[in-house]
């Protein structure tokens, strides 16, 4: 096994499908963010234990993705490979929490 260049590396990204594949990420982040939001209204979750549920979601959808999307190598999809786990998280954090207000707000408006 030979050892490349750094040079030689960096060229082996194609940055549009690197950036391709980060919308993708972001697109399935706020799919299951807005899903989970509105399961956690719907469920009536309030305050840490609808933090906590957003939580283990969001490593739910990280393993997904690294299991399914990246065939557990996301070296190949992404310079970094902790893109997979990072990527979106916090942005999702607010669809997620525009759901779960909306949804709790709808459902739960006589409680």
């Amino acid at each position: 096994m030979s050892s490349q260049s750094p040079q030689n590396q960096a060229s082996l990204y194609v940055p549009e499908n690197i950036v391709h594949n980060v919308k993708t990420i972001t697109f399935i982040r706020s799919s299951m963010s807005a899903i989970t939001g509105s399961a956690a209204g719907i469920l009536g979750l309030t305050g840490y234990s609808g933090f906590i549920f957003y939580t283990l979601t969001a490593i739910l959808t990280s393993f997904l993705i690294w299991s399914i999307k990246t065939n557990a190598n996301p070296g190949v999809y992404f310079r970094n490979g902790s893109d997979v786990w990072t990527e979106g998280v916090f942005g999702g954090l607010f669809s997620y929490v525009l759901f779960w207000t909306l949804l709790y707000g709808i459902v739960h408006v006589y409680d």
